[in-house]
């Protein structure tokens, strides 16, 4: 199975254990990865400050304009806020004539144009969808039994559409955490926001967001806290000391991505491939 992969900016950072684990795990599972030749930004960092909405528009329209004309495959986003972005700019482009106009007349003068038929897809849709369980399950062969992992969805994974699971009580995640032999704790906090990119202009009020989700974790019995969005990690992860200093809280619970779980489950090597010692916070202490 062929698909065009759109990491985006995060996972060449930040995020980049998302994209490292992401790669051998989707091709022990005969997923093939074309990339976007000189893709851009999403424009999801632009929106917090001002940017124009056009501007984001047509910045995600010519992406998925390279991608029809190198030959249409489905566009995979593991990075939440350019699935949202993307699949949105998508949306309205192919249920608003004019705007569909108005963003061709812009990419002309590039030499390109966008008819809309693309496909714009969460990593989680295609692992569960075209992939599904049953095969996830027989590339295991390091099961992760005995592990309590909450699925952490965050706030823009499966919304605003629900295209591929549900936007209430999303289930998937789950169902594969589940297919590796882990336990996937129940976790009522998993769709709320971690804060995303005000983090750090509203530190006080995201800190509590962070306590709220992590709390909702770890009183459920969960080791380790899986997600699939590169801002959500950050935040769950990278904060923690300082949430602890804020609210007299003492979180020390491993963020991992559920792509680095996968690594783990199917035997590869715990840095090359599953990128374990790119974690602040070490998830070996759970996963060994």
């Amino acid at each position: 199975m062929k698909y065009f992969l759109y990491w985006g900016c995060s996972l060449e950072a930040s995020g980049a254990n998302f994209l490292v684990s992401l790669r051998p795990v989707c091709e022990a599972l005969g997923m093939e990865f074309d990339e976007i030749e000189d893709w851009s930004c999403c424009g999801a960092s632009i929106s917090y400050v001002g940017g124009n909405d056009l501007a984001i528009k047509v910045l995600n329209a010519r992406n998925l304009a390279l991608a029809e004309a190198a030959g249409g495959f489905d566009i995979v986003a593991p990075c939440s806020s350019c699935y949202i972005q993307m699949n949105k700019v998508n949306h309205e482009i192919q249920q608003d004539p004019l705007l569909a106009s108005t963003v061709n007349e812009i990419l002309a003068e590039g030499g390109l144009s966008y008819s809309g038929k693309i496909r714009v897809r969460h990593l989680l849709d295609v692992l569960y969808h075209d992939i599904g369980g049953e095969a996830i399950s027989k590339l295991v062969i390091h099961p992760l039994e005995g592990i309590k992992v909450a699925g952490y969805v965050g706030c823009q994974s499966v919304r605003p559409y629900g295209e591929y699971d549900s936007v209430e009580n999303p289930v998937i995640q789950d169902r594969i955490i589940s297919s590796l032999g882990a336990e996937a704790v129940p976790f009522p906090n998993k769709m709320r926001c971690c804060g995303s990119g005000i983090f750090l202009t509203e530190m006080e009020y995201c800190a509590r967001l962070v306590k709220e989700i992590l709390d909702d974790a770890i009183g459920h019995g969960a080791e380790l806290v899986s997600t699939v969005c590169p801002m959500c990690a950050m935040n769950l992860e990278n904060y923690q000391g300082r949430i602890n200093r804020m609210l007299g809280t003492e979180f020390d619970i491993p963020i991992v991505y559920l792509t680095q779980l996968m690594a783990v489950a199917f035997g590869m090597d715990p840095k090359t491939e599953a990128a374990l010692d790119y974690n602040i916070i070490p998830p070996e202490r759970v996963l060994n």
